[in-house]
């Protein structure tokens, strides 16, 4: 039992804080990519929305006084 600890304590955590620390990168990289592509689909909606808004078409009657 006790080389099992000893074998545990030898153990290099190196690559364990390597992996964890990718699992961070990673994770960062597709909530970034996620809130570029939102800010584009929302970005080419409003443009499309924009393009297809016709002008209003407002006419003022003439009031005359008297």
């Amino acid at each position: 039992m006790s080389t099992v600890l000893f074998a545990l304590m030898r153990e290099n955590p190196l690559p364990g804080l390597a992996a964890a620390s990718l699992n961070i990168v990673v994770a960062m990289y597709l909530v970034a990519l996620s809130l570029l592509l939102g800010i584009t689909i929302a970005m080419i909606a409003s443009a499309h929305s924009f393009s297809e808004r016709k002008p209003g078409t407002i006419r003022l009657e003439r009031r005359t006084i008297g």
